[in-house]
């Protein structure tokens, strides 16, 4: 894939999980996962943590990452192997953590098509939900 083609998917899976379009989200992910490379997956990956990162960074204090601080996770109970490996991803992302991106992606890449295919989705999603919240944050300020 070309480097526009991959921003055209990327904006694309995360345009259509913050519409709620999921059958299109689902369209994305399995072109992505059948014709991305592993390079392929690794721009698409950063390309929908970082919109995911972003929002993030609106609803919570970042940290600091130059003193040693680190975005953590507070929880992950009960989530599936797919969602884990968005809410990891994210957060290797958001903690600048290249390898940590790079080693997901990589497990990622020599999964299943149908397996590739659902971590992509559950990435594209969970990043439109942290978009979600921030935009809900924005309008409403901390009140839920």
């Amino acid at each position: 894939m070309s480097p526009g083609v991959v921003a055209f998917w990327s904006r694309t899976g995360a345009e259509a999980a913050r519409a709620g379009d999921d059958g299109l989200v689902v369209e994305v992910a399995a072109r992505v996962a059948a014709e991305g490379g592993f390079l392929d997956l690794v721009a698409v990956c950063r390309c929908v943590a970082d919109v995911a990162v972003r929002a993030l960074s609106v609803v919570h204090t970042p940290p600091d990452l130059s003193r040693g601080q680190r975005w953590v996770l507070a929880s992950a109970e009960g989530a599936t192997a797919d969602q884990l490996f968005a809410v990891r991803l994210v957060t290797a992302y958001a903690n600048r953590d290249s390898d940590g991106v790079t080693a997901l992606v990589a497990a990622m890449a020599v999964a299943s098509e149908a397996e590739r295919v659902q971590s992509l989705r559950s990435l594209m999603t969970y990043a439109a939900g942290c978009h979600s919240q921030a935009a809900h944050y924005r309008t409403e300020g901390t009140e839920s």
